[in-house]
């Protein structure tokens, strides 16, 4: 006689749809200088350099001394960047679990991820510059970079991998003095974007992960937060190398060297189509750019891959 109790036995189905392993939300965009676009195409932001160092004075009833500023524009135009998924009454009605709250939340961590993909091609890309904005300056133009093997680049060179090295002591050591080099005022908070591989070398360097050294307990955590003046993240966002693969390219900026420039931030709306049988639809935009400010102020370094 055959067995067919297996036929009747319950199954039980979950009301909610669980997300994905995924990154939530924009790691970057609270990092950099945030800035309002309101009824315009293009945003430009104003710099000034510094000026010469005071004369003495010498003489009596003499000239005044002049000395001219240098001033300089730099160019954003935001783009729309949208998302939408049209939800079938017919597979609807037949779910138990309701999908409109994921698929909004899945719209505002793809549009979050995005954002950070906008500001880092940003900080290693060519800035548009001048009063029109009608031209533009390339990333090794004017930012030092660090090599693979921990030593730095030349200006208007890009960053070699002929040695490349993990993440070491020496070079966030060197990343600091690079910063400091540049007259960075300390005040303005800096961060550094790295790989998670990056995070894993650091805990194990003694100077960091060891509490002989290191009041916060890096190693216990099994994460890095601040060190040598640096807010350290990791992402999986980065580029590798052009030239070989084998290097991570990790960017270390000042929050002011970086603007996202938005007109809109995430929205969203649902709403039902009648051109598509009232299904559901929803919808989800944002309108933002990014440019990197000044070149002094974000710095790439190469780490290994593996």
């Amino acid at each position: 006689m055959a067995v067919t109790i297996d036929q009747v036995t319950a199954l039980q189905f979950s009301a909610t749809l669980q997300t994905l392993s995924q990154q939530k939300e924009s790691k970057f965009a609270m990092r950099v200088r945030q800035e309002r676009v309101s009824n315009a195409e293009h945003a430009y932001f104003d710099t000034i350099d510094a000026y010469d160092d005071p004369a003495q004075k010498a003489d009596r009833h003499g000239d005044t001394p002049l000395s001219e500023a240098t001033f300089a524009r730099r160019k954003v135009t935001p783009w729309l960047w949208e998302a939408g998924t049209l939800l079938d009454k017919y597979d609807m009605d037949r779910m138990l679990a309701d999908p409109q709250g994921p698929v909004v939340q899945a719209h505002a961590m793809s549009l979050g991820r995005k954002k950070d993909d906008l500001i880092y091609a940003a900080a290693l890309g060519s800035a548009t510059i001048g009063k029109n904005g009608g031209d533009t300056v390339t990333y090794i133009a004017e930012a030092s970079s660090i090599n693979g093997d921990g030593t730095v680049c030349a200006l208007g060179t890009l960053a070699t991998v002929e040695v490349v090295a993990d993440m070491t002591l020496a070079k966030i050591l060197t990343m600091t003095q690079i910063f400091n080099e540049s007259d960075v005022d300390p005040s303005i908070p800096k961060h550094w974007a790295v790989s998670p591989k990056c995070i894993a070398d650091m805990l194990d360097i003694e100077e960091i992960g060891s509490a002989d050294y290191n009041t916060v307990k890096a190693l216990q955590q099994g994460k890095m937060d601040t060190y040598a003046g640096f807010s350290f993240f990791w992402t999986n966002r980065l580029d590798k190398d052009a030239a070989t693969s084998t290097a991570w390219r990790t960017i270390a900026w000042a929050q002011d060297g970086i603007i996202l420039a938005t007109i809109g931030d995430i929205n969203t709306a649902i709403t039902q189509r009648p051109d598509k049988r009232n299904y559901t639809q929803i919808y989800s935009n944002m309108d933002l750019g990014a440019v990197r400010m000044e070149g002094a102020k974000v710095h790439e370094c190469l780490n290994q891959v593996a």
